[in-house]
């Protein structure tokens, strides 16, 4: 209650705090001509080209405020100011110039071509918002622009044009790694160079220089692996048991974390991109891997002469003297710096804040912006400090001209996209290119199935151990006679193996379609493959591969077992299920918007359709009419329709051994119900409720719920996917 109570008053503090930062600051002095000095030296990066962003700032409600009206509201000392507010519902309740309704307060700002340029600050400060509105990932207001151009050409010359994730003009290097992690580096890198550059002759070529450039060369052909595993994330092979130095055939012991860092950025820079996001791109690494990360993203901004963007928590010393350039974030979103890291000492020591020689000064520079939480009156101190940084930043801005109308363009003044600015449009839509996509995912997916031996080793074991199960279990299932009492073991035993490979397959799906998920996120945002192309590489390739395990168990099970039906009924309709089952994973994958909720949704629905699909084995009653509900639940349960197909083909025409009188048969009464009393096989069926049921029409139905599965997954992928704005 304590802390909620302490939080809600640091929260009104910081609305109210602009009131008190004159008082709190009356004896700093501001040395204007030294900060003329300072922003003229900045000035000059605005000759170089990179990147600009005006009035960028991300708020809750629609609040169109700009980087002036912000400083007005500083200025004038008064949070209810609206003179520069051009929403009339703003102009009525004030609530843009209050802190609490922004994410990212606006401002304007600029990072020079082949320049690095680090993001810190506080946790809830912003950093990763920020660099999102830049990737265009998170909605915004304001304008975002790359300007090319040269120190050479005059302003009217330079090209001012948005940027696009589709288009790959943006490279984005997410914080977390994401791969198949049965490929090798070579092999993702070669399948990206498809995916995203067919029209070159010289992918390999190109792989080759990417992987000695980033220092790869030595792993180029050992599995990259899954860091979540405990044996190292190696491979398919082994059993847990590390080899190191292994090739792609065999067993792996997987990349370092520095060697799949490495490998995230050659895939980022597998296009030409403009500009250059990593959002904590050192995040898990020692200092030694992070340090050598950094520097390699420096090294490939200098020499391809595009602005690098980095958020970074807590940089070491090292990484810090490898900053061109940083953007200083304060909580809510207030940016107090953004400029050459070289001019920062001069520039806050100027204001008031000096930098003590013995200090790490990204360190210094967070702490400055950082709010105390736990005691109140230090709080309070904080927040009329982070607001007069804040307001010297806004300043600052307006000094540099970089809000004004000569350099901050509407978006109808801009380019649509580099694309229209001479670079030429990635999408090509051929059928050959289409086929060349296609290929490429087919043979990734393919390679990451086929490759994981220890799961295939373990499917095909629970396939012939759980048939021998089941065949042990249900004994009365005989070759040599069909006995009555056998009908419900019958039916037991064909529901058992519904549920068994039902299971295993939508499971095993929802698992893949989870680890997939990163990396299909990165392709959508290049807009690298349809939809479609994706969806049918992964049925050619998976569906094939489950449905042979649920021919094993179908065989096994038909040899140890006195099942009527025939090996080719019984293999067909579990192959078919397995179909509907993989399909009904897609969809659950695709409409899922989160690897975590596709698992947790996988279970329940499962349940659900279980249950709903399996038959009674002592018959159905007749008396109580169906529940609507859970007869439209019935039609989208494969379980439900596989189970009568089976049962259909199993029962229908079969005669029974007389294995009891009649007086033996009201003995069964109690335990077997109404199909105590049956003589043949269709007398079953209507008990079941199956007396008119077709097994070919069944199938049917099977085969277009599969239909409607992939129907749903297409959906799913095509229009449930990440949206992007151009910058």
């Amino acid at each position: 209650m304590k802390n909620n109570t302490l939080t809600l008053t640091i929260r009104l503090l910081l609305t109210a705090s602009t009131l008190q930062y004159h008082h709190v600051h009356a004896a700093e002095k501001v040395n204007n001509e030294t900060t003329t000095s300072i922003n003229h030296e900045q000035s000059t990066y605005y000759e170089r080209g990179g990147l600009r962003w005006c009035n960028l700032g991300v708020s809750l409600t629609s609040c169109p405020l700009t980087t002036a009206a912000m400083l007005d509201k500083y200025s004038n000392n008064d949070v209810t100011t609206t003179n520069s507010i051009e929403d009339d519902s703003a102009k009525n309740s004030g609530h843009c110039l209050e802190d609490s309704s922004w994410l990212l307060h606006p401002t304007s700002g600029y990072v020079p071509r082949g320049s690095l340029c680090g993001i810190i600050g506080p946790s809830g400060a912003g950093k990763t918002t920020f660099l999102n509105s830049l990737g265009g990932a998170t909605v915004h207001g304001g304008t975002i622009y790359y300007e090319d151009g040269g120190e050479e050409q005059q302003p009217s010359q330079k090209k001012m044009m948005k940027l696009s994730q589709q288009n790959g003009d943006i490279a984005y290097l997410s914080q977390h790694d994401n791969f198949f992690a049965m490929l090798s580096p070579r092999e993702t890198l070669e399948l990206a160079a498809k995916l995203q550059n067919a029209e070159i002759d010289n992918n390999k070529e190109m792989v080759e220089r990417k992987l000695s450039s980033l220092g790869l060369l030595h792993v180029a052909d050992r599995r990259i692996g899954d860091r979540t595993r405990l044996d190292g994330g190696g491979g398919g092979g082994g059993f847990g048991l590390r080899r190191a130095n292994k090739r792609v055939g065999g067993a792996s012991s997987g990349l370092s974390g520095g060697e799949r860092r490495r490998l995230s950025v050659a895939l980022e820079l597998m296009t030409e991109p403009k500009i250059f996001l990593a959002d904590e791109p050192t995040t898990g690494l020692a200092s030694s891997q992070a340090g050598k990360v950094v520097k390699l993203i420096s090294k490939l901004a200098k020499e391809r002469n595009i602005p690098s963007i980095c958020t970074m928590h807590q940089p070491t010393s090292s990484i810090w003297k490898m900053l061109d350039q940083f953007i200083l974030l304060a909580p809510g979103g207030k940016m107090c710096y953004a400029g050459n890291r070289n001019d920062a000492t001069a520039y806050f020591k100027e204001i008031g804040y000096e930098c003590p020689h013995d200090t790490n000064p990204s360190e210094w520079y967070i702490d400055l912006v950082t709010i105390d939480t736990d005691d109140l009156v230090q709080g309070t101190k904080d927040v009329a400090r982070i607001n007069f940084l804040h307001h010297r930043f806004l300043e600052s801005c307006t000094s540099f001209h970089v809000d004004n109308e000569q350099v901050c363009l509407d978006k109808e003044q801009l380019a649509i996209s580099s694309k229209d600015a001479g670079t030429g449009n990635r999408k090509v839509h051929s059928i050959s290119r289409t086929l060349q996509r296609f290929g490429a995912l087919f043979q990734r997916s393919l390679r990451q199935n086929i490759r994981n031996t220890r799961v295939l080793i373990l499917r095909l074991g629970a396939a012939v151990l759980q048939a021998k199960l089941f065949a042990s279990i249900f004994k009365s299932v005989r070759h040599d006679k069909s006995l009555t009492k056998s009908i419900a073991d019958r039916v037991a035993l064909l529901t058992y193996g519904c549920i068994n490979l039902s299971i295993m397959a939508l499971m095993k799906t929802l698992e893949l379609f989870a680890k997939e998920r990163g990396v299909v996120l990165r392709e959508q945002m290049r807009s690298t493959y349809s939809s479609l192309e994706y969806l049918l590489a992964k049925v050619f390739a998976e569906i094939p591969l489950d449905a042979s395990f649920a021919l094993i168990f179908a065989s096994v099970l038909k040899k140890l077992t006195g099942l009527r039906s025939s090996m080719g009924t019984l293999m067909k309709t579990y192959c078919l299920m397995t179909v509907s089952s993989v399909s009904l994973g897609f969809a659950i994958g695709s409409l899922a918007s989160s690897p975590e909720t596709a698992m947790a949704l996988g279970v329940p629905v499962l349940v659900i359709l279980m249950v709903v699909g399996v038959i009674n084995p002592s018959g159905v009653s007749t008396d109580d009419p169906p529940n609507r509900v859970m007869e439209w639940i019935k039609m989208f349960s494969p379980i439900k329709w596989a189970i009568e197909a089976l049962v259909t083909a199993e029962f229908r025409g079969m005669t029974f051994d007389k294995d009891r009188d009649f007086w033996g048969n009201l003995k069964e009464l109690p335990r077997m119900g109404g199909l105590a009393m049956v003589r043949d096989g269709d007398e079953v069926l209507d008990a079941l409720g199956l007396g008119t049921a077709n097994y070919d029409e069944i199938m049917n139905n099977l085969a277009k719920l599969s239909g409607v599965f992939l129907l749903f997954s297409w959906l799913g992928l095509a229009f449930g996917g990440p949206k992007f704005q151009q910058t």
